[in-house]
């Protein structure tokens, strides 16, 4: 018993140090439960929403205050005309991954076989290469106000890819973004800010579904694993936003590159 908490609560570690970087934070939960030999269950299922949901709050917590910003942008919005993003960005970037997430609810939820994880390793690490390469050398947008309907659109589109395990949320919108034109640092903070609706809501959905999984034997884990993940996320999140700015994303294609190959030759 012992051995299995101490497994759950370093899947909550993993959780923590990869959901700020565009590397797939589910793909490395799925490749590092089967190595720690943890069963697939109802369980295991219900602890990775349970500690997504840790790093969630703690991007909540990191961007507040540009919450509220959008939160007022939008009351703005409607009284006194202003264009300035606000929920209806947020709304229309959800969209696309409620759609497809409804359709392939089922599909996605039984995806967890290493094969998937390493075409969705290979295909965002594709994704991340050629952003880097391709995007604009002048940034036609430098402003997160001056983001258009159209555009939170396609990223939107883009961050229903992440549906799949090995694709990144991250990697996908942060390649989009940086290829339509929109400064590093503001495609980042975008990217956080319409992963929290997506990711919360598919996770609440989710308890609401299992709850029942919940007992007095297994409270406790869940109550730590979410714990672990949120304190490792609040603690590392602005030091691993830091690095994405300011390196090439040419290094996150060979990390995937060399899990790739990890994964071909002792799967």
């Amino acid at each position: 018993m012992l051995l299995n908490h101490f497994s759950y609560i370093l899947l909550s570690v993993i959780q923590g140090l990869t959901e700020f970087l565009p590397i797939s934070s589910s793909a490395h939960i799925i490749i590092f439960s089967k190595i720690l030999n943890i069963i697939k269950n109802n369980n295991l299922q219900f602890f990775k929403v349970i500690i997504q949901l840790g790093s969630t709050l703690a991007i909540i917590i990191f961007f507040r205050k540009k919450i509220i910003k959008i939160i007022f942008n939008t009351i703005n919005y409607k009284f006194f005309y202003q264009k300035k993003i606000n929920i209806l960005h947020i709304i229309i970037s959800t969209l696309p991954v409620i759609f497809v997430g409804l359709i392939f609810y089922h599909i996605i939820n039984t995806i967890n076989n290493i094969q998937f994880i390493i075409y969705g390793l290979f295909f965002g690490g594709i994704l991340l290469y050629f952003s880097e390469i391709l995007q604009p050398k002048k940034y036609v947008i430098n402003n997160i106000n001056n983001i258009s309907y159209i555009n939170i659109f396609i990223i939107g589109c883009f961050q229903s890819l992440a549906l799949l395990p090995g694709i990144s949320r991250l990697g996908a919108t942060l390649s989009i973004s940086l290829l339509i034109g929109i400064k590093r640092v503001i495609a980042t903070e975008l990217c956080f800010i319409i992963s929290i609706p997506v990711i919360f809501g598919a996770n609440i959905l989710e308890i609401y579904k299992n709850y029942s999984i919940i007992t007095s034997n297994n409270i406790k884990i869940f109550f730590i694993g979410f714990l672990v993940s949120f304190i490792i996320s609040l603690t590392i999140i602005k030091k691993f936003i830091s690095i994405i700015n300011n390196i090439s994303l040419k290094w996150f294609t060979l990390y995937r590159l060399l899990i790739i190959i990890l994964l071909l030759i002792f799967n």
